[in-house]
């Protein structure tokens, strides 16, 4: 049996005059199935050009997974190889953020999270504070760690800086799991409320997720949050494949 996917996305430049947060949410059918792949980033406020940083790394990102991380998955390449070629696009983004940022004596970065999805398995690449929680029975579960100095600032992201390690990990997918991928003006604010209303047991159409996430930012700018809030979330009511 294929793996079945309820997504949804939400994007919006909250009380901000720009929208710096870029996301994607790619899925392609291959000889082993349906893989998907789901990425959000946050540039990073108090330096150059947010949206450029984000935006240019959702472009290499979307450009690996077309070239890259299909055709591994169809030659039935194992988890290492799909990381390895995940951290040499890293790099290869890092260096173009810093010859860009060299080229116009600047500083810019953005945080990235992203979420890679095969057969039964998945991928988490994460540096910053932007978030992938796991949700399921009325939880959820944060799976990334917060790159940041207590709140004085990132310690890790992406951009015209030294390379620095991202957070990698693998799972397992079971049945009625869902996953949220969300920058920090989403889930600032609402976190304890996500398990809750992003409930896959709850969730049986996209524009029921769609609804789900609009009601949560709502929420978020009724408690003072400012700034821009951007959301993926893929539901698996079935589980994949064996």
């Amino acid at each position: 049996m294929g793996l079945r996917i309820i997504s949804g996305v939400y994007w919006d430049r909250g009380r901000r005059a720009e929208n710096q947060d870029s996301l994607t949410l790619q899925q392609a059918m291959t000889s082993r199935g349906r893989v998907v792949f789901a990425a959000i980033s946050d540039g990073i406020g108090g330096l150059w050009e947010g949206e450029t940083a984000s935006g240019y790394i959702m472009e290499k990102l979307i450009e690996n997974f077309y070239q890259q991380m299909l055709s591994l998955v169809c030659r039935r390449k194992g988890k290492s190889a799909i990381e390895r070629s995940l951290m040499r696009c890293f790099y290869e983004i890092n260096d173009g953020l810093n010859r860009y940022g060299n080229g116009k004596e600047i500083k810019l970065g953005a945080t990235i999270s992203l979420l890679f999805v095969w057969k039964r398995n998945y991928l988490i690449v994460h540096l910053g504070d932007s978030r992938i929680y796991l949700c399921s029975r009325g939880e959820a579960e944060c799976l990334t760690k917060d790159h940041s100095d207590r709140g004085r600032g990132l310690t890790r992201c992406m951009g015209s800086f030294p390379f620095q390690e991202p957070q990698v990990c693998f799972g397992r997918i079971c049945k009625k799991q869902g996953f949220l991928l969300c920058t920090d003006g989403f889930y600032r604010t609402v976190e304890q409320e996500l398990g809750e209303i992003l409930d896959p047991k709850e969730i049986n159409c996209e524009g029921q997720i769609e609804r789900r996430l609009r009601e949560l930012s709502l929420a978020a700018l009724k408690r003072g949050e400012k700034d821009n809030m951007s959301a993926i979330y893929l539901a698996f009511p079935e589980g994949g494949a064996a």
